[in-house]
Parts: structure tokens; sequence; C-alpha cells
């Protein structure tokens, strides 16, 4: 009766792991496709406020959003770990041009984009990527294509948890 209930518990045990084994994966990819739509809403959100402002005023032509298309040269990354790159990456970006918003492009200084964004270094889990710019795309959307290039000396020279330096 022992051995039965021993052999009971350990294959509830064994199958709990093993459920734990096969669907972990699929819930951490899940999270990050949840947590990207989150943000894209929320990005949707704000353009959206700013095009209804820029309706109102209808006198000049205002960037009302920004776009970042982020793509990472190497193969030898999981492609998890990529996606959760990407995002950081794309949120870091937004949030580095979020002053734009608003701002008038004729008016616009149309190098300042590739110079605050190019170079800077993202930390992601332990990861450092430089972020290279490859075309601005200067209008109400503006839309900006960068390499996030992974690093492979990922010593920190006194920059704690994932800031980012110029």
């Amino acid at each position: 009766m022992k051995r039965l209930l021993a052999a009971l518990l350990v294959g509830m045990l064994m199958g709990g792991a093993l459920v734990n084994v096969l669907l972990g994966e699929q819930v951490d990819r899940l999270t990050l496709v949840n947590q990207g739509l989150q943000d894209k809403l929320a990005s949707t959100e704000k353009e959206l406020e700013k095009v209804k402002e820029n309706l109102a005023s209808r006198q000049v032509r205002t960037i009302t959003a920004i776009e970042v298309h982020v793509t990472l040269p190497g193969k030898d990354i999981p492609e998890l770990d990529q996606a959760k790159a990407r995002l950081v990456v794309e949120n870091r970006v937004r949030e580095w041009l979020r002053p734009l918003l608003g701002q008038e492009v004729s008016r616009l200084d149309h190098l300042l984009i590739p110079r605050v964004v190019d170079r800077r270094q993202v930390d992601v889990d332990g990861r450092r990527y430089v972020l290279k710019v490859n075309l601005v795309v200067v209008a109400e959307k503006t839309i900006l294509y960068l390499d996030a290039v992974p690093q492979k000396n990922n010593s920190t020279t006194g920059i704690a948890g994932s800031e980012e330096q110029l």
C-alpha cells in the first residue's frame, strides 16, 4: 500500500514537472506578446490623442507618433531573448524621443534624432546592446529603423541595472 502511494506521489510530481517544462516557454512567450500588445495599445492611444490635438489646430504638421523598428543581427541569441530585447529597445527609444511628440515637423532639427539614439547602449537581462541608426523618416509619423548589436564583452563600467550611456 505504501509503495502504491509512493508511486502515485512520484508520478504526480514528475507529471507536474513535465507540464511545467512544456508549458513554461509558452507562458513566457505569451507574456511577452501580451506586454508588446499593451505597449502598442498605449502608443496607439497617445497617437490618437496627438492626432485629435492636431485636427483641432490644423495649422501645422506636428509629430504625432514615433514608430521604432529594431533588427537584431546575429543568430546566436534565442528567439525569446530576441523578442524581449526588441521590446525593451523599442520602449527605451520611444521614451528618449517622447519630447519630439507635438513638435512641428518643419521646425525640427532632423539630425537630432540619430544623435539621440545612435551608439547608445541598452542592457537587457545582463546582455548589452549598442544601437546603430540605419534610417529615420521624419514626418507626422516618425519612423526609426535601427540595429541593436549585442556586445560580447558584458563588463559594466559603473552603470547600474539597465541604464544607458551616450
